[in-house]
């Protein structure tokens, strides 16, 4: 425990109760005889948020629908985009074979869509630079 400060002079703390230099125990914070009040709060998901989650993975995630409201985790399709197209010139150059991107799904964009309503909720690019 810590010492005890009675007029400007640190004592310390005894617990013996037949001492009368014994200061009652102080606690802290000192307790108030107020009721506690909680507040709570509202979360809302953001459909600018859920924007920027389907363009940041390629993979499904639980989602708000902006359109029918309803929560569920995205339908993920695979497309050929801009980097599928841009490493088909790569291979073409270089091993005369350009259709090997097409092939491999993780050179294809994302496109995550709401399995309830169809609507397209984001896409993720495949960059290749």
């Amino acid at each position: 425990m810590y010492p005890q400060v009675q007029n400007g002079n640190p004592q310390a703390q005894n617990n013996d109760p037949h001492n009368q230099n014994a200061l009652p125990p102080v606690t802290y914070p000192p307790m108030q005889n107020q009721p506690l009040q909680i507040q709570s709060i509202s979360l809302q998901q953001n459909p600018q948020v859920q924007q920027d989650m389907a363009d940041k993975t390629p993979y499904p995630f639980q989602t708000t629908c902006h359109h029918c409201k309803k929560t569920s985790t995205t339908k993920v399709t695979s497309k050929a985009g801009y980097g599928t197209w841009t490493m088909c010139s790569i291979f073409c150059v270089l091993t005369g074979c350009g259709c090997i991107p097409f092939f491999i799904n993780n050179c294809k964009d994302k496109i995550h869509t709401c399995p309830n309503c169809q609507t397209q909720l984001g896409v993720f690019r495949y960059k290749v630079f």
